[in-house]
């Protein structure tokens, strides 16, 4: 059974340009914009994942000392996905490597 949310209803935040350069602040926009379009308070997501409120504003304030795995534990509950992505295009290109191998 879900918890039920409760207090103020969350209003929904306007989703960051993605495809603008890599940021910090770009990414926790899109947190919160996803929480927020989702309708999921703060109480409830830090809840289900067992993880502290102070550390989900944290996150959404772009603060960069979060532990990498509770950042993607947020991002992979909210139906958020990570990729890397090399620049490296003359490498890629050149080399005949395919794009999905590690190096």
């Amino acid at each position: 059974m879900s918890k039920q949310p409760t207090g103020r209803s969350v209003k929904a935040t306007a989703m960051p340009n993605l495809e603008q350069q890599f940021s910090p602040q770009q990414l926790a926009s899109a947190i919160r914009a996803k929480r927020t379009k989702m309708k999921l308070s703060l109480e409830t997501v830090a809840d289900a994942l067992s993880i502290s409120k102070p550390t989900l504003i944290r996150i959404e304030k772009a603060d960069t000392n979060v532990k990498l795995s509770t950042l993607l534990q947020v991002m992979e509950y909210l139906g958020l996905t990570f990729a890397v992505v090399s620049d490296d295009i003359e490498h890629s290109a050149n080399e005949g490597y395919a794009d999905d191998e590690w190096f």
